[in-house]
């Protein structure tokens, strides 16, 4: 039971797969902190945020660069043409001829959200790294 006088918010506690962001902070941010990346900032999460989320590993000053730690399912996808935004929830592509693309949902419920992109693009023509699943 030593570990728990000794554990801090924010300590790693496994690294195998863990993923690491370097993000701007909107606000000040305190290591151990859960965090929204939704805005494509790091910035204190608010009453029925819906995410994604990321935990800060590191203190960090508003306007500052920092570590996030975020989950691990990282693959690469393709965008639909209208392309989309880092941190955002991303859904299949409702355009024919867009079939098995991505683009941003506007208000997200679990049964459509396939991935958040961790990367923009401005169009569908290069693949994003997005991480798999509704967070």
């Amino acid at each position: 039971m030593a570990w728990i006088e000794t554990t801090k918010a924010g300590d790693i506690v496994k690294e195998q797969g863990m993923r690491i962001e370097t993000i701007t902070a909107a606000e000040d941010i305190k290591k151990g902190q859960v965090v929204t990346l939704a805005t494509g900032e790091v910035a204190d999460i608010a009453a029925a945020e819906t995410g994604p989320f990321g935990v800060a590993i590191m203190d960090i000053d508003n306007g500052d660069k920092g570590e996030v730690a975020v989950a691990p399912t990282v693959i690469y996808v393709l965008p639909g043409a209208a392309g989309c935004t880092a941190f955002t929830h991303l859904m299949p592509s409702e355009v024919t001829a867009e079939m098995g693309r991505v683009v941003d949902v506007s208000t997200p419920t679990f049964d459509e959200v396939v991935c958040v992109a961790l990367e923009g693009a401005a169009d569908g023509s290069a693949a994003i790294k997005a991480q798999l699943g509704y967070m």
